[in-house]
């Protein structure tokens, strides 16, 4: 595939799901209203100096999601995220990239998948603007490359589907 055939990724294709760790019998669950995230990756990197020219010692891998979105009013997976850093509790993370085009023939799409704690937790409320949230997630060892389905709960959350302008008894949907 040449670079004129390649085509950019849509930011908002990608969205986060969570779930507290210990509940692994729940579906994971979108945090609504995400207006943005980024996923990072660093190592220290040390240079140590000889007589021979420079080395470099690398360190280890650290990763983690800063989070911001908008405020809805009783979002549940806010709340449970809220509470899991007031109570250190530790969470699954995915970063979906729910694109049509991406999706496999089994449903599946790209995703990549963490474990981890929130480390902190902002509800800044400013008068001129929506009330907003503000997270940063901090990923435990290395994050997981792979392909995630979404249930269709899931897949609702990120886009509702197309309804006919006909109402919809329960009598006519048969």
């Amino acid at each position: 595939m040449t670079d004129t055939q390649m085509k950019m990724q849509v930011g908002k294709n990608k969205i986060l799901l969570f779930r507290l760790l210990e509940n692994q019998a729940e579906e994971a669950a979108k945090l609504v209203f995400q207006t943005e995230h980024t996923f990072s990756y660093s190592r220290e990197l040390e240079r140590i100096i000889t007589k021979d020219g420079s080395l470099i010692n690398v360190g280890g891998l650290e990763s983690e999601v800063a989070i911001e979105a908008i405020q809805a009013m009783d979002d549940p997976v806010a709340n449970m995220l809220r509470q899991s850093v007031i109570q250190g509790q530790k969470l699954e993370i995915w970063e979906v990239t729910v694109d049509e085009e991406l999706k496999t023939a089994d449903n599946k799409y790209p995703a990549i998948y963490a474990q981890g704690y929130l480390d902190s937790w902002e509800d800044p409320a400013n008068a001129e603007e929506n009330a907003a949230i503000s997270a940063n997630f901090t990923v435990e060892l290395e994050p997981q490359f792979g392909e995630a389905t979404l249930t269709e709960e899931q897949q609702a959350a990120v886009q509702y589907a197309f309804q006919d302008t006909k109402s919809e008894t329960p009598d006519e949907s048969q």
